[in-house]
């Protein structure tokens, strides 16, 4: 039997008002980012952008601790996931940043696993993040630079019958609601950033997420609960002005 195999056939939804929300989000934020790599060479001389950077990144999102469905955990229940990302920090002063991010994974169920309605199709569970770091480097100015970053944001994950576009899936525990929510996360991590060029580097992460997921009023006791995540990307990032710049430029900034 394949996982929740007794959910009967029409427990799922077409695409809401809501997840055709988080399209435009995401559209919105890409063409945000298009038109600012765009202005990046004349205002980078400027100076209006000297103290922020834009970067890409891509990377697999690993299910560590959390519950499915009653004892039936997410790890066991979908594969690695992957997804890609889009940030763009301020420059505090040479050691510190503020982030802001937007990263869109999902992981897809096992084949084993997969609810009777969808076994011949791809669902999976999506989750989107939209989070703020204050990430501090120990060292600056060097080719190499390790970094810790902590923070936090708001994941509107969802189950759905594939991975981008699809239908929303009922709850299984309350057929009334939809098996979606807009929840709280909190992340820590660390990573290395490798200089290529005074405006360009690449860099490697490796981040903890915790979702605040847990909803018995809206999913039904025992179901789908707080998750642990783990992320793993690699990026590269774009600074307008430079990473580190003379002394000068730092001005009076603690």
């Amino acid at each position: 039997m394949t996982g929740l195999g007794l959910w009967r056939s029409g427990s799922m939804l077409p695409r809401t008002d809501m997840t055709r929300k988080r399209s435009k989000m995401f559209k919105c934020f890409i063409h945000m980012t298009i038109i600012m790599m765009a202005l990046a060479p004349g205002t980078a001389t400027a100076g209006l952008l000297s103290r922020f950077g834009i970067g890409l990144n891509a990377g697999t999102l690993l299910s560590l601790r959390g519950n499915y469905i009653g004892s039936q955990t997410l790890k066991n229940t979908v594969l690695p996931g992957a997804g890609p990302g889009l940030s763009l920090r301020y420059r505090l002063n040479k050691n510190f940043f503020i982030d802001g991010s937007f990263s869109y994974n999902w992981m897809f169920f096992k084949a084993n696993m997969r609810p009777a309605d969808y076994a011949s199709d791809k669902p999976a569970f999506v989750a989107p993040m939209y989070t703020l770091n204050g990430t501090f480097y120990p060292m600056s100015g060097h080719r190499i630079e390790p970094y810790l970053t902590v923070g936090g944001g708001i994941c509107p994950w969802w189950f759905s019958s594939q991975a981008t576009g699809g239908v929303l899936w009922l709850s299984p525990g309350n057929p009334d609601e939809a098996f979606t929510k807009v929840s709280k996360l909190i992340d820590g991590g660390l990573g290395i950033e490798v200089m290529i060029w005074s405006k360009f580097s690449i860099l490697g992460e490796v981040k903890y997420y915790h979702i605040f997921a847990k909803d018995e009023y809206k999913f039904g006791k025992g179901y789908f609960g707080d998750q642990d995540l783990l992320g793993i990307r690699l990026g590269i990032t774009f600074y307008f002005g430079g990473k580190n710049p003379a002394e000068k430029d730092e001005g009076n900034t603690p």
